[in-house]
């Protein structure tokens, strides 16, 4: 039992270094949040979190469209969140649709606001989603 807890203790704090690296990744690139179009992309990987559960028990999961870096948190963006839609992004009948869209500091401050009341934003997720997510990312920025 002691193994399996060192274990677990152990790959969360390797998950919490890599989510401190994709900050540091974004910083560094000046990307504040990136989306993403998981229709267009083509990951390897589905990016989904399961958020909680329903009235009879069963997982709520919802595929992210993004990552936020706010307040040295990193906050996976749900599908359909507002302000989120990659339709926003362009101008229609002019430009290409886009497949990843990328925001600075201040425009993400201005489109998506503060995360941490906001439904559309999730700290959660287990080690095995947020390396998925964490895949998608580094697949986004090759695009």
């Amino acid at each position: 039992m002691k193994d399996t807890e060192r274990a677990a203790a152990q790959a969360d704090a390797l998950v919490s270094k890599a989510k401190r690296q994709l900050i540091d990744d974004m910083e560094a690139r000046d990307i504040s949040a990136i989306i993403w179009d998981n229709h267009t992309a083509g990951f390897h990987y589905v990016p989904e979190i399961v958020t909680g559960t329903d009235k009879d028990g069963n997982d709520i999961v919802c595929r992210v469209t993004g990552l936020y870096a706010f307040d040295d948190n990193l906050y996976a963006i749900e599908e359909n969140a507002k302000d989120t839609d990659m339709a926003d992004y362009y101008r229609h009948g002019v430009d290409v649709p886009p497949t990843v869209v990328t925001l600075g500091k201040d425009l993400a401050a201005r489109e998506l606001g503060n995360p941490v009341d906001n439904p559309a934003f999730t700290l959660k997720g287990t080690n095995p989603e947020w390396l998925a997510i964490a895949d998608c990312y580094f697949e986004a920025l090759a695009l």
